[in-house]
């Protein structure tokens, strides 16, 4: 969980927009700059964390909004390989095993996906 003060929430998507097990990319801005997202539903709840791969900072996808899965719906890096476990974001296989992807708070409120990125 982020410990780092974060900025208002803002919207991502209608909630009916995220469907279950799927990876979407979202961009937002943080200090001016822009920032990317992965953002999913597993077992109802919306999980979001930076789109960069802590084995060399990449991002995960391999064109935009466009990610690899493995056979049990797990998240994929397209550049190593890289597998994360889409309830937790830390990595299971690959080069960077045990790191984690750095999570974004994000809440579901009346029908509506949001995120707070750290201020």
């Amino acid at each position: 969980m982020l410990s780092d003060p974060v900025n208002e929430p803002v919207f991502l998507c209608p909630a009916d927009d995220l469907e279950e097990g799927r990876y979407r990319e979202f961009q937002l801005e943080q200090d001016g700059e822009p920032v990317w997202l992965i953002v999913t539903r597993r077992e109802g709840r919306a999980r979001a964390w930076f789109n960069l791969c802590p084995h060399q900072g990449r991002p995960l996808n391999f064109a935009p909004d466009r990610f690899l899965t493995d056979e049990a719906d797990r998240l994929v890096c397209a550049h190593h390989g890289a597998v994360f476990d889409p309830s937790s974001g830390v990595c299971v296989a690959g080069p960077c095993k045990n790191a984690a992807l750095r999570e974004i708070i994000v809440e579901e409120s009346q029908g509506r996906i949001l995120a707070s990125v750290p201020a």
